[in-house]
């Protein structure tokens, strides 16, 4: 049921759950529901929360100058980054043809004002998953990877969230200067697609070559 091919209006058997499931006809109860696990959630982290610093930017990551963003917002913590640089990143890039990301999320863009950048999305799925569109992902994350290397610190660590399985990563590695020094499994449990078949990601962890 998570990939829908037509509207669903009656009960149907859900594989997720191994039952007969039937489909929403009102929102309320869920809006209740999410509501409330929302605050509760909300009163766990100020409980959890350290006096730390974080900083959202928003812009394309194969040029954004981190630098001169940070400035613009917090000028005293930009300082701190040039002097000390970054340590590391820790990424789930965007699957290459797999998912319209802007359209996933496109209530936040109504919600927030957000401004949508469709056309600069890296893998997008209308480019579908081909050989030009393979090509096309690994340059712009080598991009993305080229960009960033000015604000690491020399003995950096990388790690990149992938289900690579056109085996794209360590050709984008080597179009970064960089090498995988280890790679970690991580399976994909409870999923809600029809294809119940294997599925695993891997943690990429690259350094510099």
């Amino acid at each position: 049921m998570a990939t829908l091919k037509e509207p669903v209006t009656k009960t149907y058997y859900c594989r997720k759950h191994g039952k007969i499931c039937k489909p929403l006809f009102s929102i309320f109860s869920w809006w209740e529901r999410y509501s409330k696990d929302t605050v509760k959630r909300l009163q766990e982290f100020e409980k959890l929360r350290t006096d730390t610093l974080q900083v959202c930017l928003q812009g394309d990551a194969r040029n954004i100058d981190i630098f001169a963003v940070l400035e613009k917002k917090n000028s005293e913590f930009a300082d701190l980054v040039k002097g000390q640089k970054i340590k590391g990143i820790f990424s789930s890039p965007p699957y290459v043809g797999l998912i319209d990301y802007h359209e996933q999320h496109a209530y936040a863009y109504d919600l927030f004002g957000f401004k949508r950048n469709d056309e600069l999305e890296i893998g997008p799925l209308y480019k579908g998953q081909g050989k030009e569109a393979r090509n096309s992902y690994i340059e712009g994350i080598a991009q993305v990877l080229n960009n960033s290397k000015k604000y690491l610190q020399n003995d950096y660590d990388i790690f990149l969230v992938a289900n690579d399985k056109y085996n794209m990563c360590p050709s984008i590695a080597e179009k970064s200067g960089m090498k995988i020094v280890n790679r970690y499994k991580r399976p994909v449990l409870n999923r809600t697609e029809k294809n119940k078949s294997a599925y695993a990601e891997i943690i990429f962890h690259l350094k510099e070559k």
